[in-house]
């Protein structure tokens, strides 16, 4: 006779999977019972461990090996949030000095993404340079420090799966693509500060502070004085997704959604949009057909945690999307790094509430001064372009103390 090995699982909020004896393997993404696959013979041993964590969050089994006598249902698989470690990784000081950790200098660092080596790219705001740091922290810059600059305020940026660059030139209201060797070639935009579709350089830009790509290398950009979110196709045909002129707050389909003046944009694997609506302190939601929902926040300004609708930010800037539909975000106003559920809960992970600073340490150990860009790479480490520290935090998750 065979007997199946199950138990119950609490406190999930990611993909967790679990092993039984070294083979089977079993993956849950909520809470519940659940049972293995593969039966055993009865008196096999059974020993039930984690394969895989979720993202920021730590898994302990208990009731976890014994002997398949009858059907087992008494694992117990207990789960809760992991600690945020911040670090510094590079810079510290203001400058534009090349070099490793800190002695590397950045002015007032805005836009991050990373890029396939586990590296990141590093729109350096106040220098108008796009920097590169490596994986052990050695920072060089490869755009933007050449005759004829070709940046008039360089904001945010995101990479695509060639490790290119694509920046968002505010002031200049244009779309920039950066090669890995360093090569600068326009996208879309000519300069002149509206909001007009066309194809390339025949439309036209108002304020872009945020750029995101998705898999299929469609850019989508967020207008700081515009208040909508544009898209740009492999072809070059930009394109309004959402929102509309004047800037306000309203939730809907296209040109009925308003967005306030925002910072900050992600995507998600699905293709959503998650936007930093800074003055009107809430994450918005789009999705590829531009609906545009609110994901988090009430609009009144603070550090309140807690589920989506009474969650409160202040002046939220930058946002990154894990692989689990997790979302982060740089809370500007109060310098602190938030954590959003799919199902819309709010956490802070580290930081001080008006206390702006540059400590390391764990959670509420540590401080930022007033962070705006964010982004996570694969393995769930989150790097934070602390802009007024003029300092990229490295942020990994910890067992709680």
């Amino acid at each position: 006779m065979n007997h199946s090995i199950g138990g119950t699982v609490t406190g999930l909020e990611g993909r967790l999977v679990l092993q039984n004896n070294a083979g089977d393997d079993l993956q849950l993404s909520a809470d519940g019972k659940f049972t293995f696959a593969t039966t055993l013979a009865e008196g096999s041993d059974y020993k039930v461990s984690i394969r895989t964590q979720p993202l920021w969050q730590f898994c302990t089994v208990t009731q976890d090996t014994g002997k398949a006598s009858a059907d087992v249902s008494d694992v117990t698989v207990a789960c809760s949030a992991a600690a945020a470690k911040v670090e510094t990784f590079a810079g510290g000081t203001p400058g534009a000095a090349d070099g490793k950790g800190t002695a590397a200098s950045f002015l007032l660092p805005y836009g991050i993404a990373p890029t396939k080596d586990g590296g990141l790219l590093i729109g350096d705001w106040g220098n108008n340079f796009v920097r590169k740091i490596s994986p052990e922290a050695d920072v060089i810059t490869i755009a933007g420090d050449g005759p004829n600059p070709p940046f008039v305020d360089l904001a945010g940026l995101t990479v695509d799966a060639t490790d290119t660059a694509f920046v968002a030139d505010a002031q200049g209201h244009r779309i920039f693509r950066v090669t890995p060797t360093g090569n600068v070639s326009l996208v879309a935009g000519n300069g002149t500060k509206t909001t007009t579709d066309g194809n390339g350089a025949g439309a036209t830009f108002n304020a872009p502070t945020s750029v995101a790509v998705d898999a299929a290398g469609n850019l989508y950009v967020l207008e700081y004085d515009g208040g909508v979110v544009r898209k740009i196709d492999p072809a070059l045909n930009v394109t309004t997704l959402a929102g509309s002129s004047p800037r306000g707050f309203a939730n809907g389909t296209g040109t009925a959604a308003k967005f306030g003046r925002g910072y900050g944009i992600a995507i998600d694997a699905s293709g959503n949009l998650y936007v930093a609506d800074s003055s009107n302190h809430r994450i918005r939601k789009v999705t590829p057909t531009g609906v545009v929902t609110t994901f988090a926040g009430t609009g009144t300004p603070g550090a309140t945690d807690g589920p989506w609708d009474s969650a409160t930010f202040s002046d939220p800037r930058g946002v990154a999307v894990d692989a689990h539909g997790n979302v982060y975000v740089a809370d500007f106003g109060t310098s602190l790094l938030r954590r959003i559920t799919p199902a819309g809960v709010v956490s802070t992970l580290a930081g001080q509430e008006g206390t702006p600073g540059r400590q390391d340490g764990i959670g509420k150990a540590a401080t930022f001064n007033q962070p705006q860009g964010l982004t996570i790479n694969a393995a769930g480490t989150l790097y934070v372009a602390d802009t007024f520290g003029n300092v990229i935090r490295k942020v990994t998750p910890v067992r709680a103390p």
